[in-house]
């Protein structure tokens, strides 16, 4: 089962992808390497897109999603959906993603509370596993500056996470396939086999199942949904391994750009994980 995106949201997500073609991070992340992809002319043409207007209108949820499935494929920069929901950069439990330059932190709180503090001027930056340029820094009163509609920015924050992460499960699982009947291997492509279509299968249901779920996201009602989000980081995860398997050496390779997609699901993961702690 598939969801049949509305005229409305396909224009949208057109758009979307518009504004982030030929986008690519000006450095590939390295380990060890402090990076921090945020590029402010993209997020210019996103907002003049009405991307940033998307989390105060329910009605407009569903447009949100198709962009962010367009954003995931894109691997473009996280702190686009934090502050086009959340009303500035992830905060959660002292650690700030793209937090250099950022003018205000949305800070995770109990209760599912949410926060908007100004950026601290101490900051101490910490290694990554992609380009979400992470600082620990100090917020410490922040519960004092909460805001009425916190819940909901948090249900479209976890309605564009989770399409971010159905984005980026539907590129790695795309590249496979071509990768799969380009592929040929012992005078067969690697599509015919049938270990290979298996994995491709079960990618193939995991993506449409994120898909889903995203919209169903933005249609619920009440704020963050720990269960999807837990699971969608999983799902992700689990596709871009397959990912890296299918491709085999060559998807291990910087080269490839594959990386790129299992090093932004496995942070995502770490991300969502942290902000159903912190807000339990």
């Amino acid at each position: 089962m598939r969801f049949e995106a509305s005229a409305e949201e396909r224009l949208f997500a057109e758009s979307v992808s518009t504004a982030v073609a030929g986008w690519e991070a000006a450095r590939e992340p390295e380990f060890g390497i402090w990076l921090d992809d945020r590029d402010d002319s993209l997020a210019e043409r996103l907002a003049a897109a009405g991307w940033t207007a998307l989390w105060a209108d329910d009605d407009l949820l569903g447009a949100a999603v198709a962009g962010g499935l367009e954003l995931g494929r894109a691997v473009a920069p996280v702190c686009l959906v934090d502050a086009a929901t959340l009303g500035g950069v992830l905060c959660v439990s002292g650690r700030a993603r793209h937090g250099v330059g950022a003018a205000r932190l949305a800070v995770a709180l109990p209760g599912e509370a949410l926060a908007l503090v100004d950026q601290p001027s101490t900051l101490a930056r910490e290694q990554t596993l992609d380009g979400s340029g992470t600082v620990r820094v100090d917020v410490v009163g922040a519960a004092e500056t909460g805001v009425s509609d916190a819940q909901g920015r948090w249900r479209a924050w976890t309605a564009v996470t989770l399409a971010c992460l159905a984005g980026l499960a539907a590129e790695a699982l795309r590249r496979s396939v071509e990768h799969a009947r380009a592929r040929e291997q012992f005078g067969y492509s690697l599509a015919s086999l049938p270990a290979v279509q298996l994995r491709l299968a079960d990618a193939s249901l995991a993506v449409d199942q994120l898909e889903l779920v995203a919209h169903a996201a933005a249609e619920r009602t009440g704020g963050l949904d720990p269960p999807a989000l837990l699971w969608a980081g999983d799902a992700c995860c689990a596709v871009t391994a397959s990912a890296h398997q299918i491709h085999g050496a060559i998807g291990f390779a910087l080269e490839s750009g594959l990386h790129r997609f299992h090093r932004r699901a496995k942070a995502l993961q770490a991300w969502t994980a942290a902000v159903c702690a912190a807000t339990r």
